[in-house]
């Protein structure tokens, strides 16, 4: 598919036309952000469809009851959804009727599976009505791109949902456990605090109203349970660290165009408090032992 060249602001394009990158030159996008913080400049540009020419976006074949919820609950659409009448995977023509919808970007689900996705919607609908955030299933939109520069960067973000009314970016996370409390424990760690504020700078640079980034996240098992989740002032700080330092580094490695991997000198790994204490009991039951 040729590249599609678009200008700042937000936009309407396909899956493809977005990850194929739009911006008239390699834009930075917090998944790519995420790379270069996590992992090292040279995975980034492996990763990148702009810089590595020989990059190819490989779907992933494996069933993800997240992605079906996604598309039927904010995109209302099920025609991207392939129902697959069998038990499970293991017959040769379940796994072809699976590959083939793969193929074509759709999701393939056994009959049992699109039952739940059915279930978790209605969940989450209901839920949402309960909320401050009623409605924003209605009247937001879904899937939209958003372009814009920062200084003489680049960047693009493609929010679950936008809410020009209330004036809120959803995004929608799907979990074994949903509890506030177990998905806080997650977001430094999957880096959602730092895609949380790459999209608000994205939103702030074409649209100089104030938003609020808020997750939607749900459970795949009954009873499919939900929870709102948004991040604090003091958790926002760090995500704009993130930020911060991702875009240094990305115009470093564009500027000198040089993408290096991990470090080329020894590095010495430290135990964390844990480990110490840890080690500290250890050593203390085996003074014990020795004790007459």
């Amino acid at each position: 598919m040729a590249a599609v060249m678009m200008t700042p602001g937000i936009h309407i394009l396909s899956a493809d036309q977005y990850h194929a990158d739009p911006a008239p030159e390699p834009s930075l996008s917090s998944s790519i952000a995420q790379i270069l913080l996590e992992k090292s400049p040279l995975h980034a540009w492996l990763s990148h469809p702009r810089l590595n020419r020989q990059y190819q976006r490989t779907p992933d074949s494996r069933f993800d009851l997240g992605s079906a919820a996604h598309a039927m609950l904010l995109e209302r659409r099920t025609d991207n959804i392939v129902i697959v009448e069998a038990n499970d995977w293991r017959t040769k023509a379940a796994k072809e009727q699976r590959d083939l919808a793969t193929a074509a970007g759709k999701y393939a689900v056994l009959a049992r599976q699109y039952r739940e996705v059915e279930s978790m919607v209605l969940t989450a609908r209901t839920y949402i009505d309960t909320t401050e955030l009623s409605g924003i299933l209605e009247y937001g939109a879904a899937e939209q791109s958003v372009l814009w520069q920062d200084g003489d960067v680049w960047c693009r973000a493609r929010p679950d949902m936008l809410s020009k009314t209330a004036r809120v970016c959803l995004d929608y996370k799907t979990t074994e456990d949903a509890s506030p409390a177990m998905f806080a424990r997650q977001i430094s760690r999957l880096g959602y605090d730092l895609q949380a504020e790459w999209y608000l700078r994205g939103l702030k640079a074409v649209d100089s109203a104030a938003w609020q980034f808020v997750f939607l996240v749900q459970e795949i098992y009954e009873p499919y349970a939900c929870s709102l989740i948004s991040l604090s002032n003091a958790y926002r700080a760090v995500g704009q660290a993130k930020v911060t330092r991702a875009l240094n580094l990305w115009v470093k490695c564009l500027s000198e165009d040089r993408w290096p991997g991990y470090e080329s000198r020894i590095l010495y790994a430290e135990p964390r408090p844990w480990d110490l204490a840890m080690a500290e009991e250890l050593e203390a039951d085996g003074t014990e032992d020795d004790e007459p």
